[in-house]
């Protein structure tokens, strides 16, 4: 058996993932500890799926961040979801294939990459993978409708905010937040394709938040002084994430 750190932390990270909702059983858990996976390492930007491929694995984000995103025949780029430490890079390719988007790496990421033929021999064994899994794309689901409310119906000083705030709230449940901070490495392009901004509109924004003392930014780490400040600011409600413990900074 490989007990590889790298695969030791996969095992680990992806045990916490399903049981985010409901406890797994002992032998769901150990089937899962031995599950045959593949880490690999990507550079910022590196694609890890076209849009029209069919994938024959599922990615496992480890570390580091990754985009799922739609090409425009204008050449633009529209971020539809940013996949973090403990998420699936999505969690619908198992389901239905080709893929109707792109994926790559928003920073450098570590990826465990799991086979389909072997989610699925589990899946034929252990019908409560079958629920985790639904859940786990519901999750999903939840995230991209507050996403799709706030390009439709926030400023550009809230969508940046509220950004924010879920990026704080994910990765804290990730285990990447240390002292109200974490480490930021996307640019203003990176968030303008998200939030459907000009670089200028967000380069403003980002400067009105740092006035308003509600983010400071620097060293590709960004810290929150007073989540419950940034939190009011961005008319942000953490029900969606379905994180019951989640408590303001």
């Amino acid at each position: 058996m490989n007990h590889s750190p790298d695969r030791l932390a996969a095992t680990g990270l992806l045990l916490r993932k399903l049981e985010r909702f409901a406890p797994l059983s002992a032998a769901l858990r150990s089937a899962l500890s031995t599950l045959a996976v593949r880490v690999q390492d990507y550079a910022r930007g590196q694609l890890i799926a076209s849009q029209g491929e069919s994938p024959e694995e599922s990615g496992f984000v480890l570390e580091g961040i990754v985009f799922r995103f739609k090409l425009l025949p204008d050449g633009g780029r529209q971020i539809l979801g940013m996949q973090l430490p403990g998420d699936f890079t999505d969690p619908h390719d198992f389901v239905i294939r080709p893929l109707d988007h792109a994926i790559a790496a928003g920073s450098p990421a570590r990826l465990a990459r799991v086979p389909h033929a072997a989610l699925q021999s589990l899946m034929e064994q252990h019908p409560q993978l079958i629920r985790a899994l639904m859940r786990d794309m519901a999750l999903d689901a939840a995230i991209g409708r507050e996403w799709l409310a706030t390009l439709g119906r926030r400023s550009a000083y809230q969508q940046l905010a509220h950004l924010f705030c879920e990026l704080y709230f994910r990765l804290e449940w990730g285990g990447k937040v240390r002292d109200d901070s974490f480490e930021f490495l996307l640019t203003q392009t990176d968030l303008g394709d998200a939030c459907g901004l000009s670089t200028v509109h967000v380069n403003r924004s980002l400067q009105a938040l740092r006035k308003d003392k509600l983010i400071v930014l620097e060293d590709h780490t960004l810290h929150v002084p007073d989540m419950a400040a940034l939190m009011e600011a961005a008319a942000f409600d953490p029900a969606y994430l379905y994180l019951p413990k989640i408590e303001a900074a």
